[in-house]
């Protein structure tokens, strides 16, 4: 019974000590800004205009690239947004061509969603292949 008990002390002291080295899990993708802005611009409409937003998105996608890190998903999908709010259609045409490379499985949100904030602009598109 006593050996028992050490046993199982000892496993819980190794265990407890163990769990202690593991390090927590570092995010893959650069952040930056991004997830305020869409809060802003979702629980503050207006506080957040076009041109604020791309300027600090694109500091956002300088900065994860000087530390060697992706940008999340959805980045150059509000990027290329903005972009279309803001009447630049060859700029947002990029943003939503680069979120379309970086991330295929969302090819068909993206193209949705560049046909929608496009046309709202009165501009139309040919569709992707």
């Amino acid at each position: 019974m006593r050996n028992s008990f050490r046993f199982l002390s000892c496993l819980l002291l190794f265990s407890a000590l163990a769990a202690g080295c593991v390090s927590a899990p570092k995010d893959h993708y650069y952040w930056g800004n991004y997830e305020a802005l869409i809060l802003a611009m979702y629980a503050e409409p207006g506080s957040a205009d076009p041109v604020m937003q791309i300027e600090k998105l694109t500091a956002d996608l300088q900065q994860a690239e000087s530390i060697g890190k992706p940008a999340p998903p959805g980045l150059y999908a509000h990027l290329g947004f903005m972009y279309a709010m803001n009447g630049d259609v060859s700029q947002a045409e990029v943003a939503f061509n680069e979120e379309r490379e970086l991330f295929p499985e969302s090819a068909v949100f993206i193209d949705g969603m560049m046909e929608r904030a496009l046309q709202n602009l009165g501009v139309s598109i040919a569709p992707v292949e």
